[in-house]
């Protein structure tokens, strides 16, 4: 994590451009999200989720729900389950029909599973996602 952080201090102006080859700020802070969330860092998860979320341009539907499912795997992982399931359903629910496939549903799905049955709140994340609880 250190080598990337590294790594992107020494990007130009021109190599941070939001485009097809540019490695903008606001995607970074996305992908670091996810990849701290995925080694429990959640302390650094949660301040690259609000850096993201402070760089990413309205509305930013999928960003904003991917980055939401990140948080609610933090807290369940910091024991607040009854909240990271509300986080997550909410997250999911609030995505129109349309972002409800692909990237999203898989986090959200395999969130669902992380979370242990006896977890307040799973059922409902269960009826938004539509799986069997």
């Amino acid at each position: 994590m250190t080598a990337v952080e590294e790594l992107v201090e020494q990007l130009s102006p021109q190599q941070r451009v939001n485009t097809w080859f540019g490695y903008p700020t606001q995607k970074h802070y996305v992908h670091m999200s996810q990849a701290l969330t995925l080694l429990g860092q959640t302390s650094r998860a949660y301040e690259a989720q609000t850096r993201a979320l402070d760089l990413s341009r309205a509305p930013s539907l999928m960003t904003r729900a991917l980055i939401a499912i990140d948080r609610a795997s933090c807290l369940a992982h910091d024991g607040e389950r009854a909240q990271a399931a509300h986080v997550a359903a909410q997250a999911y629910g609030d995505l129109p029909a349309s972002y409800r496939a692909g990237l999203t549903r898989t986090r959200a799905v395999a969130f669902y599973r992380a979370l242990p049955e006896d977890t307040s709140g799973r059922r409902d994340l269960a009826e938004v996602l539509e799986v069997a609880a």
